[in-house]
């Protein structure tokens, strides 16, 4: 009877505190009294929660008694003790510039107010609108100090530079995802970018904590995780659009190809004939393509052949996403799934992706936190571009025969020109695919060993698998056919990992402050693979292309395998007085595999300082402003070779075909490099000194730095240390010279609320950097010398890297051709006349964010540009002059030099390159200077007294447009022009930038 009446009592007493339980309504807003969306609610001590809606309002079910936290991103936090009120108004007090928020600078994290290094941060709010493949992209325009030059064809990684270029090796600045370490741009494909949290950029010295691999700079993100004591969400996210090529140049048509031909060879003194157009004083376009193989018959269409309109088609460009984030007291987690499929605006070309992420941390008890980050991705990707082939096709050549087959040139004596159909090419590549799966992420255990202690062991990885098949079919049609058809299949391995351990000490002591970090680390990266071919298949189908079916022999193009580690201690000490006086002191040792023994091993220091100028008593309290300097040491060990220091020989039966035995000949050893023992790291000195601030009430806020980076022990090939019979062997790399890079950087932005309630945020910032080779061991270095006429490119002391050589263009003489400047003052113009004829490095490049918001709209502007570089157009020595004769020009020939058209740049026609008019010369120079609108979104928020009645907590749908506009003087058909690092500017038919229109859904249950 006790036992019935202790269960009924237990129950009673459930029950009771059931029904103790009430509903609190309220509204969260700012100090102005606007409403606060999506601020954070949660009852202390329990995993209940919610958030704000749209208008800022909120109900959560709570016990008398009970805690209220009110949180949201900027302002402090407010906790409320639950009495008998029903109805709750909350204002956040907005933190100080962000001061509090916390900022993952490295190996630790510390608060934005105790930063004394040149670190930006991408707003990530504004980033997310611009639909991007690689998440790099979200760095164009929104971080000064930091260019990012895109690339047309979806799934190319953009190569972002940091403060200038610093060496003719890699100039990649080193990304740290969630730990992980790579200097691989493409890795950043695998991340969606609504999953990221922070992405913040070490600039100057502040980078010295990764020491040997942080002359370029490090970019830290970090991906979210979800939060503790928070209900689950469900986020959808979801676009569709259509992106097509702009901006394309207008070639000439069928009619005035022929017009060209015979201006051309009237100017040559000729009688106009030509296997296509007939005789006479005008060309006649011929219905069908005359002097085709028997059995083959074309039709010319009147007009002629549009080859840039056959080749470029708007493509399908969609995105689908969902993700799902939940904690509780002792455990949080975010999920999600993402396809995305972008079709290239080049037909037959386009990337595809299927990519997952999987973050969770668990609390083991109040001293161990464990915690894992997974990325796994899986894509396909098509990248030909046949531009280049374009510009040369001839007009007259159709599609298709009349029987449906690819037309071509078929033979020279047809002057049709010897380029491949460039439709056909891409056409033919319709079951050629590159694809890669890859795996990244970390396990980590954190553990208080006592108060302000912690030990952290980071265990992080990346492995990537790739498959790569190339089928080479006959073409029959061109004027060059290929006798037998050839399978290429690619693939490798590439796989890294990094163990990091480090100590964290964190304590106060009166107006004391200190933060320090002790760490140790290794890190591995390796890489194997081959390519292997095999030719004459009997059919030319995809169930046909395997290595087993060819009847030729096999062929190893290729088979190799790296690889080298790198083992690290560190250490840095961050301490402050009174909140007002700052220093950071960090030293790192590096010892890398890439080195001999002896210069294995270097040593990083730097130091950072920072005054709280609006701490000190004679400044206003409504204002901060803070004085920052770096000064330090970072290194460079990134090279192409992984072994430089060693003489590398393979087996070779080109080169190394001997009869040993005197009569017997075998295949011997061959030396294919030169290494240098004496090989040591490359070195970058980075000085900085910054202010940041935050004016009129806060509404007014940014940074100012200036920086001065000195790269000393330059990397680069010595061509002068082997002689002419080692031709086979690359030459020994050497430390060569010093670079130097000095800049400005600016960021300002405003933002505030009109009485009318229109809320508007509008960001400018602007990067400068000049680039100067001081030293080099050599009196110049040239780039690509694979372009026609020679490397238009050329690296020398007191000049910046990679800026263009070659003759200077005066005008056209008397007789219609290049009149040069005659340099030396010889009295002859030759090869001793070149000189510095353009840089491809800007004056200054800029962004400009604007976001504005009034009730359920809103709309975010993005434009980004550079001013002051120039691009040399080698597109030109195809469009312009005779290199191919019979190929195609652009309509700009139709205003050449005559005896009555005097007033123009543009030489007479000829059927021959004159007065050598294509070797490098200041004609092709252009202005490269451009304003992109590069984002135009327009969004609505559904009510939520609409969306809760679906079960939705926010929903918003947009209209957005991509690469809108270009404000250029540039003649070619894309601006954003890179290249290595000793070959920069040259646009030689670069894959352009898509225009693309999207509709876009956001919502979250």
């Amino acid at each position: 009877m006790k036992r019935l009446t202790l269960l009924f009592s237990l129950l009673f007493m459930c029950v009771s505190l059931a029904f103790s339980q009430r509903q609190v309504t309220g509204t969260v807003e700012d100090n102005s009294g606007n409403p606060i969306p999506g601020a954070s609610i949660i009852v202390v001590g329990t995993s209940s929660g919610t958030v704000t809606d749209i208008e800022g309002n909120f109900a959560i079910s709570v016990s008398s008694g009970d805690q209220l936290e009110f949180s949201f991103v900027g302002y402090n936090s407010q906790t409320v003790s639950v009495g008998a009120q029903s109805t709750l108004t909350i204002t956040l007090a907005e933190s100080t510039e962000f001061l509090d928020e916390i900022v993952v600078s490295g190996y630790q994290t510390q608060t934005r107010k105790s930063l004394t290094g040149a670190i930006a941060s991408v707003d990530m709010e504004n980033a997310v609108k611009t639909p991007v493949i690689n998440a790099a992209e979200m760095l164009q325009g929104r971080v000064t100090g930091v260019s990012v030059i895109n690339s047309g064809q979806p799934g190319a990684a953009p190569i972002v530079r940091i403060r200038g270029y610093g060496t003719p090796n890699n100039n990649s600045p080193l990304y740290v995802i969630d730990g992980v370490q790579t200097d691989d741009a493409y890795v950043l494909s695998s991340l969606s970018p609504s999953d990221i949290e922070q992405i913040n950029v070490l600039k100057d010295a502040s980078a010295a904590i990764y020491g040997a691999r942080a002359s370029n700079g490090v970019i830290v993100i970090t991906t979210k995780s979800g939060s503790y004591n928070t209900k689950s969400t469900v986020t959808f996210e979801s676009y569709v659009g259509s992106s097509r090529a702009v901006g394309l140049p207008t070639l000439l048509n069928a009619q005035q190809h022929g017009d060209m031909i015979w201006q051309s060879k009237v100017n040559d003194g000729v009688t106009p004939n030509h296997p296509q157009y007939g005789t006479g004083g005008s060309p006649n376009i011929p219905s069908s393509l005359q002097g085709t193989p028997a059995g083959i018959s074309t039709t010319v269409a009147p007009n002629g052949t549009d080859w840039l309109d056959a080749i470029f088609d708007p493509g399908l460009a969609q995105q689908y996403k969902m993700s799902v984030s939940s904690g509780n007291a002792n455990s949080k987690f975010m999920m999600s799934m993402e396809y995305l499929d972008r079709q290239g605006a080049q037909i037959m070309t386009g990337y595809k992706t299927g990519r997952t992420r999987m973050n969770a941390e668990f609390k083991v008890n109040d001293r161990i936190t464990i915690g894992e980050h997974l990325n796994v991705t899986y894509d396909s990707e098509r990248a030909t571009n046949q531009v280049q082939a374009a510009y040369r096709s001839s007009p007259l050549i159709p599609l298709y025969d009349n029987d449906g087959n690819f037309a071509g040139g078929y033979g020279t004596p047809l002057g049709l020109g010897n380029v491949q159909n460039p439709y056909a090419v891409l056409k033919r590549t319709e079951d050629d695919f590159q694809k890669s799966f890859r795996a990244f992420g970390d396990v980590y255990a954190n553990v208080n060993i006592i108060k302000g202690l912690d030990y952290k062991v980071v265990f992080g990885g990346m492995m990537r698998d790739l498959g790569n098949r190339r089928f080479v079919v006959k073409n029959p049609e061109h004027s060059e056919p290929r006798s037998t058809n050839t399978l290429y299949e690619q693939s490798f391995r590439q796989y890294n990992w990094n163990l990091t351990n480090t100590l964290n000490y964190k304590a106060n002591f009166d107006n004391h402050s200190i933060n320090a970090l002790l760490g140790y680390e290794a890190l591995s990266d390796n890489f194997k693979g081959h390519e292997i071919s095999r030719n004459d298949y009997l059919f030319e189908t995809p169930n046909f292309y395997l290595l087993s079916n060819g009847a030729g022999t096999p062929v190893v193009q290729y088979a190799n395998a790296n690889a080298y580690t790198i083992s690290s201690a560190f250490l840095t000490i961050n301490y402050a007085y009174n909140n007002r006086y700052l220093l950071t002191a960090t030293v790192r040792q590096d010892k890398t595999s890439r080195f001999s023994k002896a210069n294995a091993d270097a040593i990083f220091p730097s130091a950072s300082f920072g005054w709280v100028i609006s701490e000190e008593d004679f400044f206003s309290s409504d204002s901060y402003m803070k004085l920052r300097a770096s000064y330090g040491t970072l290194g460079n060990q990134s090279l192409g070779r992984t072994a430089p220091d060693q003489n590398i020989s393979n087996l070779s039966e080109a080169n190394a075909y001997y009869p040993f035995n005197g009569s017997t000949a075998s295949t011997g050893a061959a030396l294919s490099a030169v290494g240098n023992p004496d090989l040591k790291w490359e070195t970058v000195v980075s000085a900085n000194a910054g202010l940041d601030f935050r004016l009129m009430d806060n509404k007014l806020y940014g940074s100012v730095d200036y920086f001065n980076i000195t790269t000393n022990d330059l990397i680069a090939v010595d061509e002068s240390l082997i002689g002419t019979t080692a031709i086979d062997a690359s030459a020994p790399l050497v430390n060569i010279g010093q670079v130097s890079n000095t800049g400005l950087e600016l960021a300002l932005n405003y933002a505030d609320e009109s009485g009318s309630g229109l809320r508007y945020d509008v960001g400018f910032n602007l990067s400068t950097y000049k680039n100067t080779v001081d030293s080099l061991i050599s009196a110049f270095y040239v780039g690509n010398s694979g372009f026609r006429g020679g490397a238009v490119t050329r690296t020398s002391p007191g000049e910046p890297m990679s800026y263009f050589y070659g003759r200077k263009v005066l005008g056209l003489d008397g007789s219609g051709r290049f009149e040069y400047e005659d340099v030396n003052n010889d009295g002859s113009i030759n090869d001793d006349d070149r000189t510095k004829i353009g840089s491809p490095h800007p004056d200054f490049t800029f962004g400009v964010n604007v976001s504005l918001a009034y009730k359920n709209i809103d709309l975010y502007a993005f434009f980004s540009g550079s001013v002051g570089n120039d691009i040399y157009h080698y597109n030109k020595i195809y469009t312009h002059f005779p290199t191919f004769f019979n190929g195609n020009r652009h309509v700009d020939v139709l205003d050449s030099w005559t005896p009555t058209n005097t007033d123009t740049d543009i030489p007479a026609l000829s059927e021959s390159i004159r007065n050598d008019e294509t070797q490098p010369n200041s004609w092709f120079v252009e202005d490269g200077s451009y304003v992109k609108l590069k984002t135009l979104q327009i969004g609505y928020t559904l009510p939520s007294s609409f969306s809760s009645k679906l079960g939705i907590s926010n929903a918003r749908i947009y209209v957005a447009g991509n690469n809108l506009l270009t404000l250029s003087k540039y003649s070619g058909m894309d601006p954003e022009i890179g290249g290595s690092p000793l070959t920069l500017g040259v646009d030689s038919g670069a894959y352009p930038q898509a225009s693309m229109t999207s509709l876009g859904i956001n919502v979250t249950f």
